[in-house]
């Protein structure tokens, strides 16, 4: 059931909207870090923690506002998880950043550019979906794409840390390999997870 709608949304949907900003800043950061020469790439990712901070920060707005006011413009519970699920993509993406930093590549892997963008894609669709969902909260278009987008993520996961060309670079490349891929495929998988919320808040809302 669709609850009444009060002015306390415009104050949710606010902190979504900086939460979907971090993501881009986020998103932004990577791509630069994908283009500077390595010794660059660990003050670059630095700049992701402070962008991790930010989406802490309007996290825990949102729980204020659940704690002080029962109505909310949509289900409480779908308004914290996809709250969550925003954080803690950002915090995924963080983590790119880190493993991206490694000193072991002076040349990065296969398949890192083409991650990149499609978790640039996804951002900038997150980003789009959250300015819509107030006045249209069945955003299903939305929901296919990021399991479209995490299918090639979960290819480009295979090709990132492929062990065998990783390998022929040495143990401390292979590492650095494995852990580039996982975190991208953990980035990628976080995604899923708010498009999980938001076809929920869909089928509830509309």
């Amino acid at each position: 059931m669709r609850l009444r709608r009060l002015s306390h949304e415009a104050e949710y949907f606010t902190h979504l909207t900086g939460l979907s900003s971090s993501l881009r800043q986020s998103s932004l950061i990577l791509a630069e870090l994908s283009g500077i020469p390595v010794e660059e790439r660990r003050e670059a990712a630095g700049r992701l923690a402070a962008v991790s901070d930010e989406a802490d920060a309007a996290e825990s707005a949102v729980l204020r506002a659940l704690r002080e006011n029962y109505a909310t413009p949509i289900d409480r519970d779908a308004l914290y998880r996809l709250t969550n699920a925003l954080c803690q993509t950002t915090h995924r993406l963080e983590s790119v950043g880190f493993a991206l930093s490694s000193s072991a590549f002076e040349q990065l892997p296969v398949g890192v550019l083409e991650m990149l963008a499609v978790l640039s894609n996804a951002t900038d669709q997150t980003h789009s979906m959250l300015k819509r969902l107030p006045g249209k909260p069945d955003q299903w278009q939305y929901v296919e794409s990021m399991s479209r987008l995490f299918y090639r993520a979960e290819a480009l996961h295979l090709q990132v840390s492929d062990a065998v060309p990783a390998a022929r670079r040495g143990l401390a490349y292979l590492a650095a390999a494995t852990l580039l891929g996982q975190t991208f495929y953990e980035a990628a998988r976080s995604f899923t997870s708010i498009g999980t919320v938001v076809a929920e808040v869909a089928v509830r809302e509309s």
